[in-house]
């Protein structure tokens, strides 16, 4: 029988989740016993199933599990269960980047799109369900009971725990097909990453034995659009051929003779991103998140020089690479953004596939009402957004739940001030921060050495290096996190 994963939105959960007149948290109970959805995902449920609701939480996009409808009938508008749920508000924020569901498809990793890309209720594999279950009540805990028996008003006694059950290895890890070799000369290690269009993985060269990221770009649209991949490949060659460490290093393309689908090859860093970095240790101090902000800004500067426009800056394309003992922000993917923009410009829409005109939190005005002479300046107000995160720990929009309140709000509302936030901010920063976020293009920075010199007199006599001893704590998960590049010789700035 299905299960059948759907998200409750913020809004709704806090309107209708509470017990006694207070709102339900981690470890209370929600008697609910419906969802509310014609979904045709849901008509899988006629023979049975179950439906495990969760929902998203601020300002960290916390996945919570709020429930389980068992069991349900369709009543005509709601999916409704012959009894109330009693499994308790668990978070499950750790499943993440686990739960693979039937499509093959994860969770978007993507800051300020979990709660949109799960929108759409997904089909659950049985490994899926099984975690779910055991983060929230053990790996003893029982099963939902079918639909013949009523669930016991108390917890069945935990005498024996069963033995553990083994699971199969998630479907998209690239470990499990080590063989697959992409453009007849990169056979696969391990897959680093995924998002909306395309795969990260750590391959071998098989004639040198180098080790690089290859980035697949999955999508049947893609591949039947001859010019858009022309485009993608022009695009990643251009940001190949700009002489700056602080953008990744392009090493090939091409397209893969078995799947069709283009590919980019890259150096391969060794750190962590700084969306990692804030997730890890939260809001930073103002002088290492000037430094890095300053970096990417000396980047940009070099790409739009080049004639190259990112659209897609975000924490999440920030990497902190170790270089012998600095640590340098670099870039990445570049060229990728301009294809998703050609693939959505007809229907301005989340999608099955995740394709977006960029990343929503961070896009600027003019990119969100596709302007048609988007240029450089969007990529210095989504660089604005990332300074005001790294200080406030938020963005400037985080507060609007749907897509539409949060495209709405970029288009005509001016960002909080800084110091409505974070107090200790200098004044400096808070005017760089409102410059940058200005709506109208033409009173924002109009080119990045412009943002570049009001950074650096922020940031003092001091030097743009940031050493390991600026971070919060320790560079964790180095091994783990090594996801583009540092096997070059390193770029001059």
């Amino acid at each position: 029988m299905p299960d059948i994963l759907a998200i409750v939105s913020k809004a709704i959960f806090e309107r209708d989740a509470h017990v006694d007149g207070e709102l339900v948290g981690p470890g209370d109970v929600w008697p609910v016993d419906r969802y509310n959805s014609a979904h045709k995902t849901f008509q899988a449920l006629e023979d049975g199933g179950r439906i495990f609701l969760v929902t998203v939480r601020p300002p960290n996009e916390q996945l919570w599990f709020v429930g389980v409808v068992d069991q349900p009938e369709f009543d005509g508008s709601a999916w409704v269960s012959k009894s109330e749920n009693e499994f308790p508000v668990t978070d499950i924020t750790s499943l993440r980047k686990t739960i693979e569901f039937e499509s093959g498809k994860g969770m978007s990793q993507d800051r300020g799109t979990l709660g949109m890309s799960l929108q759409t209720p997904r089909a659950l594999t049985e490994e899926d369900a099984d975690q779910i279950l055991e983060a929230v009540e053990g790996p003893s805990s029982p099963s939902v009971p079918p639909p013949s028996g009523e669930r016991p008003s108390s917890p069945k006694p935990k005498a024996k725990s069963p033995p553990p059950k083994v699971r199969k290895k998630p479907k998209a890890v690239a470990a499990a097909k080590p063989a697959r070799v992409i453009g007849g000369k990169y056979q696969i290690v391990r897959q680093l990453g995924r998002g909306g269009m395309g795969v990260v993985y750590e391959a071998l060269h098989i004639g040198t034995g180098r080790r690089v990221a290859l980035k697949e770009i999955i999508g049947s649209d893609l591949a039947k659009e001859r010019k858009l991949v022309e485009r993608f490949h022009r695009e990643a060659r251009a940001t190949g051929s700009i002489d700056t460490r602080h953008i990744a290093m392009v090493l090939d393309t091409g397209n893969d003779p078995d799947t069709g689908n283009p590919f980019l090859v890259m150096e391969l860093l060794a750190g962590e991103d700084v969306q990692q970095l804030i997730d890890r240790v939260g809001p930073l101090g103002e002088a290492l998140a000037l430094k890095i902000v300053a970096q990417a800004c000396t980047g940009l500067g070099r790409a739009h020089a080049a004639g190259v426009i990112h659209r897609d800056i975000k924490p999440a394309n920030l990497f902190l690479a170790r270089r012998d003992e600095e640590l340098v922000v670099t870039l990445l993917d570049f060229g990728v953004a301009r294809v998703k923009q050609e693939l959505t410009t007809e229907s301005f829409t989340l999608t099955s596939t995740g394709l977006m005109l960029g990343t929503p939190l961070y896009m600027s005005p003019e990119q969100v009402v596709g302007a048609k002479d988007l240029d450089h300046r969007t990529d210095l107000w989504a660089l604005g957004v990332v300074l005001y995160e790294l200080l406030a720990g938020t963005t400037p929009y985080t507060d609007h739940e749907t897509l539409g309140a949060l495209l709405v709000a970029i288009c005509s509302k001016p960002a909080k001030p800084l110091r409505e936030l974070v107090p200790a901010a200098s004044a400096a920063t808070e005017a760089i921060t409102a410059r940058a976020l200005a709506l109208d293009p033409t009173k924002r920075y109009q080119h990045a050495d412009e943002l570049l010199a009001d950074l650096r007199a922020a940031i003092g006599p001091a030097s743009l290096a940031i050493d390991h001893s600026m971070l919060p704590g320790s560079l964790k998960g180095l091994k783990s996190n090594e996801a583009f590049a540092a096997t070059s010789p390193s770029k001059p700035d």
